[in-house]
């Protein structure tokens, strides 16, 4: 019985996932599309492609996005969880586009995987941290104290971020000299940008729950 509900679960998972996938799909399906009628077949041309070939791209990319997202569905209750989904999901999409600009010969360069993953970390970890928030309007620990900040620990959240950032500011662009450009961005991504952005984001939280009172 309990393998038959775990079971039941898995194919629940799997076809959410593969929903979503579609659903995602068909979102760059239309904005190919829109290309195709406004531009002609020129862009397509120029990358050695046609527009049915991109569009399979696109719907075979979000059924395996669909499918990872299916299997990885129970780490959802976690904001790493979800992070990890939506990075794994969206990846296949954004490698069919890639794939869909150098074509299947050139389809695992390291600039192909590179941009594929950094777009994914970008975009699907954003999406996946946004759904959990969304999810979990009410969490614990650091989580939780992040969303309800103190001044105190609005100023550490400052100061730790100006350190990191400034740090990497400095060190990054000597560490990096010989790196693939995709895998400094992404290091300058992670180390500069996403401090400053955590820190305006918990100002934010902190204004509004009437932080502009000074209330510690």
């Amino acid at each position: 019985m309990t393998f038959t509900i775990f079971m039941r679960r898995v194919r629940s998972n799997l076809l959410m996932g593969m929903g979503l996938g579609f659903f995602v799909a068909t979102g760059f399906a239309i904005w190919i599309t829109f290309i195709r009628f406004s531009a002609g077949t020129g862009p397509f041309e120029s990358l050695d492609t046609t527009y049915g070939a991109t569009v399979a791209l696109y719907y075979g990319g979000g059924f395996v996005g669909g499918i990872l997202i299916g299997l990885l569905l129970p780490l959802k209750r976690w904001p790493w969880g979800s992070a990890l989904i939506g990075i794994v999901g969206v990846f296949p999409l954004y490698f069919g586009v890639e794939l869909a600009r150098s074509g299947v010969t050139d389809a695992f360069t390291r600039d192909n995987v590179a941009t594929s993953a950094f777009l994914a970390f970008v975009v699907g970890g954003a999406v996946g941290l946004w759904s959990w928030f969304d999810d979990n309007p009410q969490s614990t620990g650091l989580i939780e104290s992040l969303r309800n900040p103190t001044l105190p620990l609005l100023v550490k959240v400052w100061a730790l971020a100006v350190v990191v950032a400034a740090v990497s500011y400095i060190l990054v662009p000597r560490w990096t000299g010989g790196w693939d450009p995709t895998l400094t961005l992404f290091t300058a991504f992670v180390l500069f940008v996403i401090p400053l952005a955590v820190a305006v984001l918990v100002t934010l939280a902190w204004i509004r729950r009437g932080g502009t009172r000074l209330r510690p």
